[in-house]
């Protein structure tokens, strides 16, 4: 029940930030989706190894490489997939906190609290960055496969 609450949590919070910044209707169902499955897989890995970092590298990862997909299939840029689906992992807890401590003038806890907010936004950027080098890769690789194995054209001579 807990991760179905999570999900339907998650689900609303994307399409709510699709409809605030007016992505066209159609995607916004997978949009929703996604950013369900992305959080899950945050769940869901936090919690077996404890560390939020992992959990927001992969999840990012997962979310981008699906709105890799779903561009394709339904001819929309990655964007309007990826958006709706990361801001539910962005940090605002630790960025909240950093500037509340630093108002505080307590510079000991700002630093720990920008270091983690750094550290989880790195870890979403580095899992899109990943995923969609992986996808481009990836469509390359078969665009060219035929033209490497193919060395007929390369032995054969000319008269």
């Amino acid at each position: 029940m807990f991760y179905i609450s999570q999900f339907i949590i998650s689900f609303i919070c994307a399409i709510g930030f699709g409809l605030v910044f007016q992505t066209p209707k159609k995607p916004m169902i997978i949009s929703g989706l996604n950013a369900g499955i992305g959080w899950l897989i945050y769940k869901s890995v936090t919690i077996k190894t404890g560390s939020a970092y992992m959990g927001t590298f992969l999840s990012a990862f997962v979310i981008a490489f699906i709105s890799e997909y779903c561009a394709k299939i339904f001819r929309y840029p990655a964007v309007i997939f990826i958006v709706p689906g990361i801001i539910n992992l962005c940090p605002g807890e630790a960025i909240f906190n950093t500037m509340k401590y630093f108002i505080n003038n307590e510079s000991t806890l700002v630093l720990l609290t920008l270091f983690k907010a750094m550290a989880l936004a790195g870890a979403i950027a580095f899992g899109i960055l990943l995923s969609t080098s992986f996808s481009t890769n990836m469509k390359n690789f078969r665009r060219r496969s035929t033209k490497r194995t193919n060395y007929t054209n390369y032995f054969r001579r000319k008269k």
